[in-house]
């Protein structure tokens, strides 16, 4: 017969807990190094389409599809439709907010100001990313507040449904688990030392 020591479970040993934090965190890194290589690298291509930058299909042409017309083609966010989509949807969304905001500024984004707001939007685009990689709290809090105004625009100007803003929320998502995987790291190595 076994006494009440056979179900009462051992706490394991401080050298216990410690051996198992090297892994925890390899796999935390690793996952925090998958975040921002697969799902948020987009912010890079999306920067460079909004600097016209002939790379990665930024210099591809206008989809009709993307500013509403009928077509047999699908969108994919270059150059021409970054553009038209800043100078017909994002500014004047943009200025609405700002206005309703009671603030006395008006964004602009056409060819004859150098579609300055796409300039503006691509430069947080790649300071948020590059930031992930020198401080990743920082870097996803930009990025996850870019995404949560691209989703805003979405459900309030464009009236989009969300459903059809899988890859909006899946950048969300990747941005958020960036910025709570970082704390959590940057909290053990605080409490180790």
């Amino acid at each position: 017969r076994r006494g009440a020591e056979y179900f009462h479970r051992r706490e394991p040993t401080r050298s216990e807990s410690l051996s198992s934090l090297p892994l925890e965190m390899a796999v935390k890194d690793t996952l925090l190094l998958i975040l921002k290589i697969v799902p948020l690298a987009i912010y890079l291509r999306a920067a460079a389409c909004k600097y016209s930058v002939p790379i990665l299909g930024c210099d591809g042409e206008l989809c009709p599809v993307a500013i509403g017309k009928k077509g047999d083609c699908v969108p994919t966010a270059n150059t021409a439709e970054q553009l038209a989509w800043c100078e017909h949807a994002w500014t004047p969304w943009a200025n609405g907010l700002m206005s309703s905001a009671g603030i006395d500024y008006r964004f602009k984004c056409s060819a004859g100001d150098g579609h300055e707001f796409a300039k503006i939007l691509g430069a947080i685009e790649v300071w948020g990313y590059v930031l992930l990689w020198a401080a990743p709290q920082m870097g996803a809090f930009i990025l996850t507040a870019l995404m949560t105004g691209a989703i805003h625009f979405h459900l309030t100007f464009l009236k989009d449904k969300p459903e059809a803003l899988v890859v909006q929320f899946a950048l969300l998502a990747a941005s958020c688990a960036v910025m709570m995987l970082s704390a959590d790291a940057k909290a053990k190595k605080v409490k180790k030392a």
